[in-house]
């Protein structure tokens, strides 16, 4: 905009009122405006200021819209006048466009707003200038001495002609809209510009009003010369003598095919995916909605939906940036697409999460085979950025009328299905089942609760000791997190870790319990007991970051505890999503003298020789092995060959979970260095560990692994 705006805002909502002056800063406008909220207020507005247009709530305290407009409409000026409204129904707006108001604008969609004042702007320009033009012909005996230099300067085209319909005069705009000169219409009807689309009744409507009313004001469609038919905005008006009887018509028309294409294109935006063009969640659901009505109204049609996304899609978006999780997402769409079949659709809901609506399928064994097929295009490998990319989906189904009577328990099903794969079983696909309603519920309760629950100090530190097999004294503790609730009570850690991992909370959790356990590590210190390592569970995703090695050594400064005293464990999942990535931070870490343990050997890859090109110091044989001592025979053999492979490797072995006396003597007599478990103590609060303070002993200073890389310059 070039021009300076001073804009009336009547509106008693302070904070809709700055929203709207946002969106209409954001679209361009500059301006000044006055915000009021009464009627007396807005009468001595409209008498102090030329004001460009007024901006009305609906509803206002002590009077309305409607009462607004009347007040604007009896000062006699021409001001676009456009409702912004929360809650207006289509009847009530119906009849202020029919009292005068130009337009209605909610606010939950104040997108339209910028393209509504400008048109409406443009629109008072033009009345202004035709006004002028009809004050200027009324001076003289006929219409057709209005001005040319008024009539050439119009944006408008504008068509003139005798009674009978023959043309007697275009202007420039005219020759400009239609494609017609002004040479090759003279003389010619207007029909010539028909567009073949309105009905003939249409057309006797429309000049039995303009013979009667001698005006007529409404949308149509014509015909360029070219053939393309366009959308304008047509005036027709009778031009009377001084008699008052006509004596010519004059049709004022301006083309509409910009505004009408930006309509479509916003009405596009609200309903689609800007970065994959999918319909978004509000048209899919509308899709889902239709798909349910016609299933209940015919035995051929169902409606099926499928749920997924994308396993670790935020590792890519960490490790290749967003450009690439971009095209990421737009290859997966295409692929989608690809596999879908007559009256299918496909969205994104958001992120990584996309959804199917099938509504042709002959039994659950068709909707399975559609699936099956969506996660195998997903799963081939593609080439973004240089970087061959393979990424996997879990998908949820849910199948109408057996799992939801509406779109939204349809969806809710889906998502309900898909939480017990994208938990832990990737690549693959579930039904919705009888009970997975109530652990999604579970689920979200959790993650609700857990997004507040370091700020308010629910999570708390409690401690396990690691019992040294030679002469039974703690030189190390485990620091595991455990939250109460005041909502949920008490939650086991695998209910939270889960959650935590999958919505990114782990992170800051993780970086809390690292703060913490060597925080209490030098109080302890500090109030004379022998310095004990504390060890500290490190997560995927704390590891994705790139950041931890950084983060340690920053806690480590500002809590004054020595690098030896700070153990880092990670389990082998962790270690092997990017072996290079994390075996650089582990040999990092490792190299600031910090002991680095794997934890639950046995449930992973299980290969020393792997891991081997890991900078560890220590193997924690996994309680699983532990508890099978008794039973099953070959447990004692793992563990002992475990405990030979290690000390080839220079590592410690601590095995965990150990509840019995026996199981203590067959790990001591295996070669375990540490043994942790109930036998000994469960891990209680720090405050609780006094009755165990007399076994505190030095931690015993680690060899330096062997790395894999290059030691750093001097």
């Amino acid at each position: 905009m070039t021009t300076k705006l001073d804009l009336l805002l009547v509106e008693d909502n302070a904070s809709d009122a700055g929203l709207i002056v946002r969106h209409l800063r954001k679209a361009g406008f500059e301006f000044d405006y006055v915000q009021i909220d009464t009627e007396p207020e807005l009468r001595t507005a409209l008498q102090q200021r030329e004001w460009s247009a007024v901006l009305c709530d609906y509803s206002l305290c002590g009077f309305d819209a409607g009462v607004a407009l009347d007040t604007v409409q009896q000062t006699g000026l021409d001001l676009p006048f456009i409702v912004v409204s929360g809650e207006i129904s289509d009847e009530k707006a119906s009849r202020l466009m029919r009292a005068g108001a130009h337009d209605y604008v909610m606010k939950d969609n104040l997108t339209r707003l910028g393209p509504a004042l400008a048109r409406e702007l443009d629109e008072v320009h033009q009345r202004r200038a035709r006004r002028a033009a009809e004050r200027s012909a009324e001076k003289h005996a006929r219409r057709l001495q209005l001005s040319r230099q008024v009539i050439d300067s119009l944006r408008e085209g504008i068509t003139v002609t005798d009674l009978q319909g023959t043309i007697v005069d275009v202007n420039p705009s005219f020759e400009t809209i239609t494609g017609y000169s002004r040479a090759e219409v003279l003389g010619c009807n207007p029909r010539i510009l028909k567009s073949g689309r309105h009905p003939p009744t249409f057309y006797e409507t429309l000049w039995h009003t303009l013979v009667t009313a001698g005006t007529w004001r409404g949308e149509i469609w014509n015909r360029r010369k070219n053939g393309e038919i366009y959308p304008e905005l047509l005036t027709l008006s009778a031009v009377r003598g001084s008699d008052g009887l006509p004596t010519h018509y004059v049709a004022v028309f301006s083309d509409l095919s910009k505004e009408k294409q930006t309509e479509a294109h916003i009405h596009w935006l609200t309903n689609h995916d800007a970065l994959t063009g999918l319909a978004n969640r509000q048209l899919f659901m509308d899709r889902l909605q239709q798909a349910i009505e016609a299933a209940e109204n015919s035995n051929h049609d169902g409606a099926a939906v499928l749920l997924l996304d994308l396993d670790r899609f935020r590792r890519i978006n960490e490790s290749l940036g967003q450009e690439a999780g971009d095209k990421l997402l737009q290859h997966i769409a295409e692929r989608i697409q690809s596999c879908l079949r007559g009256r299918a659709s496909a969205a994104r809901l958001g992120s990584d999460e996309f959804l199917v609506l099938l509504t042709q399928f002959a039994d659950t064994d068709a909707i399975a085979a559609c699936a099956h097929r969506i996660l195998d295009e997903i799963a081939r490998p593609c080439m973004i950025g240089g970087h061959e990319i393979s990424v996997t989906a879990s998908l949820g189904i849910s199948v109408f009328p057996d799992d939801g009577r509406n779109a939204a328990e349809l969806l809710r099903a889906a998502e309900a299905a898909r939480a017990p794969i994208r938990h832990g079983h990737h690549n693959r696909l579930h039904f919705f089942t009888s009970g997975m309603d109530n652990q999604a519920r579970r689920w979200m309760e959790i993650e609700s609760e857990l997004r507040q629950a370091l700020e308010r100090r629910e999570l708390q530190l409690y401690y396990q000791p690691l019992l040294c097999a030679r002469d039974g004294r703690i030189r190390s503790l485990e620091a595991l997190a455990r939250w109460h609730s005041p909502v949920l009570g008490w939650v086991s850690p695998a209910e939270f870790v889960p959650v935590a991992e999958e919505s990114g909370l782990i992170v800051d959790i993780g970086d809390w319990v690292l703060r913490t356990a060597c925080a209490q590590a030098r109080r302890w210190q500090d109030d004379g007991l022998p310095p004990v390592r504390v060890a500290v569970n490190v997560s995927a995703h704390q590891i994705a970051t790139g950041a931890l090695p950084e983060r340690i050594r920053e806690v480590l400064a500002r809590t004054g505890l020595p690098a030896a005293q700070l153990e880092i464990e990670l389990t082998e999942s962790t270690m092997m999503a990017d072996t290079e990535f994390a075996s650089a931070q582990v040999e990092t870490i490792s190299r600031m003298g910090v002991s680095v343990a794997l934890d639950d050997f046995g449930t992973g890859y299980s290969s020393l020789a792997y891991l081997s090109r890991f900078a560890l110091n220590k193997v924690k044989i996994d309680r699983s092995f532990v508890h099978k001592l008794a039973s099953d025979p070959k447990s004692t053999t793992i563990i002992a060959a475990t405990v030979g492979l290690a000390r080839g490797l220079g590592l410690q072995v601590v095995a965990e979970g150990v509840e019995t006396e026996a199981q203590q003597r067959t790990l001591i007599a295996a070669g375990c260095d540490a043994l942790q478990g109930y036998l000994f103590s469960p891990p209680v609060a720090a405050a609780d560990l006094s009755r165990l303070t007399a076994l505190f002993a030095p931690c015993e200073p680690y060899a330096t692994p062997r790395t894999a890389l290059a030691p750093p310059p001097d």
